[in-house]
Parts: structure tokens; sequence; C-alpha cells
């Protein structure tokens, strides 16, 4: 692994009840990079960020997050790493600082640091205010921001982003676009899925189209051709 590749995936397969939805998938991702995940509903899309997460097991394949098995090593990925899944889960019975204070402890960082983070994430997604907010009682919106911030909150290298947008006002739309270009100014790099194809082709500089078994990396010209046209299969 490169020094400066924070994502390497390669021979990655998965099926279920024995249909390939992966297959030999490949992918390096380095610094700074913004990696769009585009493809129809059952291409695998969520399958292939849930392996990085370790959420999903792969049936084949080695999947490392700056030079780690998330596998095996996976108290020290989920330090470089954070995610926010299409459907993102929540303690309902905690309240929205009672989950950050449960996130920063699990991930042992200094309570001063993650009290610092946690207020400006909360004052820049609009949930400054709704700390004692019980997270059962919290809208699909409130609850994706509320999931973004713990994604957040430990400032990670690389950031997997499953549908992150859904459910998201305008305004706190463009201020999560605002943050991931400052977290790749920083050096991170972050994949994200979304059915909104224009957001995609405007946030991301490269793809990675997928379809039912197979898989297609868009080179520069074929992403910029792609951006021309968006579309969820192969022209």
């Amino acid at each position: 692994m490169t020094e400066e590749s924070l994502l390497e995936v390669r021979d990655l397969s998965k099926s279920y009840r024995r249909r390939p939805v992966l297959r030999t998938l490949a992918l390096v991702v380095k610094e700074g990079e913004a990696v769009a995940v585009i493809g129809p509903n059952g291409a695998g899309k969520s399958t292939f960020l849930g392996c990085i997460t370790g959420d999903r097991i792969p049936d084949a394949g080695s999947i490392r997050v700056c030079g780690h098995d998330p596998f095996v090593d996976q108290s020290v990925v989920a330090n470089w790493m954070g995610s926010v899944p299409e459907t993102p889960f929540l303690y309902g019975e905690l309240t929205i600082a009672e989950t950050i204070r449960f996130v920063s402890r699990v991930r042992g960082m200094d309570r001063e640091d993650a009290a610092g983070e946690s207020a400006r994430l909360l004052d820049l997604f609009g949930l400054a205010g709704a700390e004692d907010v019980l997270c059962r009682e919290l809208s699909q919106g409130m609850g994706r921001k509320t999931a973004i911030v713990l994604a957040l909150l430990h400032r990670p290298r690389l950031l997997i982003l499953d549908e992150i947008f859904n459910g998201l006002d305008l305004p706190s739309a463009d201020r999560l676009i605002a943050e991931l270009d400052a977290h790749r100014a920083r050096g991170g790099a972050f994949l994200l899925s979304s059915h909104n194809l224009s957001l995609l082709a405007s946030v991301c500089d490269r793809g990675l189209l997928l379809a039912p078994d197979s898989w297609t990396n868009l080179d520069e010209e074929e992403w910029q051709r792609w951006k021309e046209a968006p579309a969820l299969t192969p022209a």
C-alpha cells in the first residue's frame, strides 16, 4: 500500500444465495479523492460500502483502510474511518448529547476535544439547542444530521457515505458539501453513493460504476463524458 492510499480493495467478491453481486472488484482511493459509487438498485452499492465498513462479510478478496484489515484490526480502522449508512442506526432511548458522549468515549477522544468538535458540528448542521431530544423522537432529517455528526466527530481520514443527502434540506446539504470539501483539503477522502446523479457529478471527481455482477472504474476521460450525460448504467 502506498503512503497516500487510504483505501485499497483487491478482488472483492460477494454473492447472495449463489447470485454474484460483486465479482473481483478493485479500487484504490488516495488522499484528497472523492469517488462516486454509481449504479441501479441491486447493483451492489450498499453491499460494497458495507464490506468496507465491516458490516458485510465478503466471500473473497481483501480490503485495507490505511493499511489495516477492517475485519482484523477493527478498533484501529474505526479510528481512521467514519460512515453514514443509508439507514442510520441510533439508540432511541439516548438523547443526541448522550449519543455523542457515548461515541466519543468509545473512540477514545479527549473530552474537551470531543466537546469542542461536537459543538461545532451541531451548530453547523442546525442541531444546537436540540441536544436533549431523544433519538427516537428525531425526524428523518435530524436523525441523518446526527449520524453525520457522529461520523465526522473524530476527524476520520476516510468517509463512507451511503445516500447521505436523503432527508437533508438544501442549506444543510450545502453545508455538508462544504464540510466534505474541507475534509478533502486536509488530505481525507470519501466514497459517496447517491441516486442524485447531478449531485454526484458536482461533488465527486471520479466514479465507480456498478451493475449486477460487473463494475467499471471510470478514468478521467470516461468520468468527464459521464458528467455530461449522467446515467446509472454504462453508455
